[in-house]
């Protein structure tokens, strides 16, 4: 009976020595990839001081196409970002007028991948942005957040969902001085492997 036991042991300890790395190299994502994702972008309102009606950005198109390199569950990505706004109100009156918001960012993420089709991931961006409204324009440091979830299709494509969220600590537009404007994009894109 114990030869029995240590035979079956003995087995169920070889297959699974053979089938972990098999399953492993099944949802491998290891390797160099192109990315990009498209939907929606909404900009912060902004604060103005001394006032109590905020100047406020009606949603826009969002947008952004990357590079980057997967090693199994991190990722180092550098990308461009994109937020629109059609639309800027006021002290209630709306005025027609072209709001962009570009960022050019390094990015690390984590997927919580565990051997499954489907990845939760979170990651931090640092970088640069150029903020033009109506016209006036000014640049400055970037931070942020963004998570979401991929779902793997095959080997070298992924489609995912993603929140992203970028800080601008400050911005200066002629006289007027912004303190932590920011922007949040909601996308959904494609990885796709090479």
């Amino acid at each position: 009976m114990k030869s029995i036991k240590k035979l079956v042991t003995a087995t169920f300890a070889g297959i699974s020595l053979v089938c972990t790395p098999l399953l492993a190299d099944e949802y491998s994502t290891k390797g160099s990839y192109v990315t990009g994702s498209i939907g929606g972008s909404k900009i912060g309102d902004i604060d103005v001081v001394g006032i109590t009606s905020d100047i406020e950005f009606e949603s826009g198109l969002g947008f952004d196409l990357g590079y980057g390199y997967d090693f199994g569950k991190t990722r180092i990505e550098g990308s461009w970002v994109r937020g629109q706004s059609d639309k800027t109100s006021w002290l209630g009156y709306s005025i027609k007028t072209d709001s962009t918001i570009d960022s050019f960012l390094g990015s690390i993420y984590y997927d919580f991948r565990e051997n499954k089709k489907w990845s939760p991931f979170i990651g931090a961006s640092f970088g640069g942005t150029t903020a033009d409204i109506d016209g006036y324009s000014d640049s400055g440091s970037t931070y942020g957040i963004g998570y979401g979830l991929s779902y793997k299709t095959s080997d070298e494509v992924e489609v995912f969902f993603k929140a992203q969220t970028l800080v601008i600590p400050e911005l200066t537009f002629g006289s007027t001085v912004i303190e932590n404007g920011n922007y949040t994009n909601g996308t959904i894109g494609m990885r796709v492997r090479f």
